[in-house]
C-alpha cells in the first residue's frame, strides 16, 4: 500500500488517508482479506501522529471497507456484490456535485451532457 499526504492542503491528513485506502480498495489493489500495514506503521513512515491513521482506519471499518481481528490487525473486508453499489455512490454522489455546479454556473443539461460525452468518449 502506498500511502501519500500533503500537508499544504485544506483536506486533513484522515481523510487523505482514508480516500486513498477507499481507492485502492474500489480499484482492487488492495484485495479482500489483505492486512493493512499497522496504524504506528503507517505513521512512522508517513511521519505523522497515530491519531489521523487511527481516525482513518476506524472511519473505513464503520463504512464497510476493512475488519479488525483482536491482535492480529485490519484486514480489508471482501466486499462481495457491495463492491459495485460503493462504486456506484461514489460516482453518484460526484455527478450530483457537477450538477450543483452546471446550475451555478448556468449550464443546460445538455452542455454537461456535451462535455461528458467529449471525455467518456
Amino acid at each position: 500500500m502506498k500511502l501519500l499526504i500533503q500537508t499544504k492542503i485544506e483536506k486533513p491528513i484522515y481523510e487523505q488517508l482514508y480516500s486513498q485506502i477507499v481507492s485502492e480498495i474500489l480499484s482492487g489493489q488492495l484485495t479482500a482479506n489483505e492486512c493493512l500495514p499497522s496504524i504506528r506503521l503507517v505513521a512512522k513512515e508517513l511521519q505523522i501522529s497515530v491519531i489521523p491513521v487511527k481516525t482513518a482506519y476506524e472511519m473505513l471499518e464503520q463504512d464497510g471497507y476493512i475488519y479488525t481481528q483482536q491482535g492480529k490487525g485490519c484486514f480489508v473486508k471482501d466486499l462481495g456484490d457491495e463492491l459495485r453499489l460503493k462504486k456506484q455512490r461514489i460516482v453518484t454522489k460526484k455527478i450530483v456535485e457537477l450538477k450543483n455546479t452546471a446550475d451555478e454556473l448556468g449550464l443546460s443539461g445538455d452542455e454537461v451532457t456535451t462535455l461528458i460525452e467529449k471525455y467518456l468518449g
